[in-house]
């Protein structure tokens, strides 16, 4: 694989993943989980700042822009919602939505961590050793995220997605991820 295909692949991703955390966002909401909702945002946040840390890494290491590619919006909102209003939502529709919404997340950060990692392994396959260095910090990113998304995944399915659970998690998370909203907009 060329240098370009590799960083033109991790834009393509790094795009995706922040659509798929703004989805999130109103998705959660939607249903009213302000705490999930800010920690999409944050995890929105997050995704744009390192996009913007990929593209100005190759502007001024490798002289070029990278190519951008194009590519369908994530679905992650089912299209039966847009009929409805936050009011029509009971508890059952609510749990299940947690379930799912926690499963995506936990398998797009699965395909992240082997999409960075096979493309490090790209990189130095064709010696583009500093560069390989350079994808590793994103690596760590996302095994760190991952693995916070399997615990708590794994904690709400322990609890069978208790929805007094999931409600009592909310002012917590809403109130920690506001504080690294803030840190990651002022970096």
């Amino acid at each position: 694989m060329e240098l370009k295909e590799i960083y033109s692949r991790l834009s393509e991703h790094m795009i995706n993943g922040m659509m798929i955390h703004e989805q999130m966002a109103n998705y959660y909401g939607f249903l009213g989980l302000d705490g999930y909702r800010r920690c999409h945002e944050y995890h929105f946040l997050a995704e744009t700042k390192n996009y913007r840390k990929l593209n100005g890494y190759f502007i001024h290491h490798h002289n070029m822009l990278i190519p951008e590619t194009r590519f369908d919006s994530p679905e992650i909102i089912p299209e039966s919602w847009y009929e409805h209003t936050r009011q029509d939502v009971d508890a059952g529709t609510k749990k299940n939505a947690v379930k799912n919404g926690l499963e995506k997340w936990v398998s797009w950060e699965k395909d992240t961590k082997h999409l960075y990692e096979d493309m490090y392994k790209e990189l130095m396959d064709i010696g583009e050793v500093a560069s390989a260095c350079f994808i590793n910090c994103f690596i760590k990113d996302v095994d760190k995220e991952l693995k916070k998304a399997e615990k708590y995944h794994l904690n709400k399915e322990a609890l069978g997605y208790d929805i007094h659970a999931i409600i009592s998690d909310q002012d917590k998370m809403h109130d920690k991820y506001k504080k690294k909203c803030k840190k990651v907009s002022h970096d």
